[in-house]
């Protein structure tokens, strides 16, 4: 069972939320990662967008899915 919880740090403990059903001795490892603000998310998804406008490399990569694509028919369907 893997499921991920948004929690906070209290007094230097991570304060889980009431609803989180695990019995008690439970041993779990847990990765922290601290949630971004909306602005942090902004700058990185600004800085993400054309990235690969100067990169040469990519227009084969797109060509050969769209070739692929127009390939696929679909799968053949059978009425008894």
């Amino acid at each position: 069972m893997v499921f991920t919880v948004t929690s906070k740090i209290v007094k230097g403990m991570i304060r889980l939320p009431k609803k989180v059903k695990i019995p008690e001795g439970t041993k779990v490892i847990v990765k922290i990662e601290p949630a971004l603000k909306s602005a942090e998310k902004r700058k990185i998804i600004s800085s993400l967008c054309g990235a690969w406008s100067e990169d040469a490399t990519i227009a084969p990569i797109f060509e050969e899915i769209e070739n692929e694509r127009h390939q696929y028919h679909g799968r053949e369907v059978r009425f008894a």
